[in-house]
């Protein structure tokens, strides 16, 4: 009897604990994750909010995105929004470029990445504390950047349609820092500085 229970002793009560840790390590597939009633983020966390807690510390992001971000218990990876990585929202290629970069990425791959409600709007109207509306700078539409269709023949100077635009508009679309920059100074691979075609004049 003794011998039975020396048995149990050193090869059951052992192997007893060893399923124990096994199933506490287990996941429960029933479980259902949800940041909002779990209480994981307050509210407004995104799309604006969540930006200065992983600039401060994106290792606290691990524990529900993952160790590699690509979604862990929460099952959404930071490269929902992120199309760089977890901390890059455009594309690394990018840099700080994407007024100039965006083009060829949105003819080869769509809008379909920008147009969500964190991002640039699910109708591309903006998003307040994210990405702009895609007309504050495409005042001629999403596709077109100038409101103008017909040809303007930029070497000879021939821009009837634009010098009516201005005349009429006046020059607050032109002037931010991704089409002729906040002085119309001009911006690196885009707008060119008005002062290219008028030297010397002042524009209100």
């Amino acid at each position: 009897m003794s011998s039975i229970r020396t048995v149990i002793q050193r090869i059951g009560l052992p192997a007893l604990f060893m399923l124990a840790l096994a199933g506490c390590g287990n996941k429960n597939g029933q479980s259902v994750y949800s940041a909002d009633s779990g209480g994981a983020h307050v509210a407004g966390w995104l799309p604006g909010g969540h930006r200065a807690a992983a600039t401060a510390n994106i290792d606290s992001c691990t524990e529900c995105h993952g160790s590699d971000f690509n979604g862990g218990i929460s099952q959404v990876a930071c490269t929902k929004c992120h199309l760089g990585d977890q901390q890059d929202v455009h594309p690394l290629t990018w840099g700080d470029l994407a007024y100039a970069r965006h083009p060829s990425y949105v003819s080869q791959n769509g809008t379909s990445a920008c147009a969500n409600i964190y991002c640039h709007g699910a109708n591309l109207t903006g998003v307040a504390s994210s990405g702009p509306s895609c007309s504050s700078c495409h005042i001629g539409g999403s596709s077109a950047v100038h409101p103008w269709t017909t040809f303007n023949d930029f070497s000879t100077g021939r821009l009837p349609q634009h010098s009516q635009y201005v005349g009429t508009s006046g020059t607050a679309s032109c002037r931010n820092a991704a089409c002729h920059g906040t002085n119309l100074q001009g911006v690196t691979l885009s707008g060119p500085p008005c002062s290219e075609c008028h030297p010397g004049a002042t524009f209100p």
